[in-house]
C-alpha cells in the first residue's frame, strides 16, 4: 500500500509540475466543447450523445501518449532495473501509474461538466444521459489507460510505446465498421462484441448497462495483467 501511494503522488506530481496535464486537460476539453456545439447545432437537440463518442476517439490517440512514459522513460533512465531488483509490489507499481492517469481523466469528466450546465439554462437535459455520459467516457479511459500502460512496458522508447498504444486499441474501434459486411454467424457475434462503440452506445443514452460497463472493467483488467506479465518476465531475464 505504501508503494501504491508513493507511486500514485509521483505520477501526480509529474503530471502537474509540467504542462502535460494542463495542455492535455485544455485541448481535450475544447475537443469536447467544439463537438457539443456542433451537436446543438446539427440537431437542434440538448443532448450529449455526440459528444461521447467523439471523445472517445480522441482519447484514444491522447491517452497513449499520456501513459508513453510510465515504464518506457523508467526503463530509458535506468530507474526501472533498479526497480526489477528490489521487492516493490508490481501490482502496486502499474496500479499506481494506471490510477494517477485515471485521476487526470476524472478531473477532464469534471471539466466537461460545463456542457449540461449550459443546456440545464437552455432546455430540461435527461440527467440521466449526462450521468451515462460521463461514465461511459470515464470507463473508456480507464480502459484506453491499462492499454496504454501495457505498451509502454513493451520498449523503451517513449514515442514507440505510445504508437503501439494507438495500434492495440484501434482494432476494437474500427472492427465495428466490418460488422456490416459480415454474415449473421459466430464471428458477427464476435466482432459486435469486440467493437468499442456497440459498447458505448447504452451510455450515451443513459442506460447504464451491466454487461457494458463488465466489458470495459474486463479490458482494462486483461491489458493491466498483461502489463504484470511484462514486467515480471523481466525480474527473469
Amino acid at each position: 500500500m505504501r508503494t501504491f501511494r508513493a507511486v500514485l503522488r509521483k505520477e501526480l506530481s509529474i503530471y502537474f509540475s509540467t504542462p502535460l496535464a494542463y495542455v492535455f486537460l485544455s485541448v481535450v476539453t475544447f475537443l469536447a466543447g467544439l463537438f457539443f456545439y456542433l451537436g446543438l447545432t446539427v440537431s437542434d437537440e440538448a443532448s450529449l450523445r455526440i459528444v461521447i463518442k467523439n471523445t472517445s476517439v480522441v482519447l484514444l490517440f491522447f491517452l497513449p501518449l499520456i501513459t508513453m512514459r510510465h515504464f518506457a522513460e523508467e526503463e530509458r533512465s535506468g530507474t526501472l532495473e533498479l526497480l526489477m531488483t528490489t521487492p516493490t509490489s508490481l501490482s502496486a507499481l502499474i496500479l499506481g501509474k494506471w490510477l494517477a492517469t485515471l485521476v487526470l481523466c476524472s478531473l477532464l469528466c469534471l471539466s466537461c461538466s460545463i456542457f449540461p450546465i449550459i443546456l440545464a439554462f437552455y432546455g430540461q437535459p435527461d440527467w440521466g444521459i449526462v450521468f451515462g455520459n460521463t461514465l461511459g467516457l470515464l470507463l473508456c479511459c480507464g480502459a484506453f489507460t491499462a492499454a496504454g500502460t501495457f505498451a509502454s512496458s513493451l520498449t523503451n522508447e517513449p514515442v514507440a510505446a505510445g504508437l503501439l498504444g494507438v495500434l492495440f486499441l484501434l482494432p476494437f474501434w474500427l472492427i465495428e465498421r466490418l460488422v456490416s459486411y459480415l454474415e449473421p454467424g459466430v464471428l458477427k457475434n464476435i466482432a459486435e462484441g469486440l467493437a468499442f462503440p456497440n459498447h458505448l452506445d447504452p451510455f450515451s443514452k443513459g442506460i447504464i448497462d451491466s454487461s457494458a460497463v463488465l466489458w470495459f472493467v474486463l479490458f482494462a483488467v486483461a491489458f493491466l495483467f498483461l502489463t504484470w506479465q511484462s514486467l515480471e518476465s523481466r525480474r527473469w531475464r
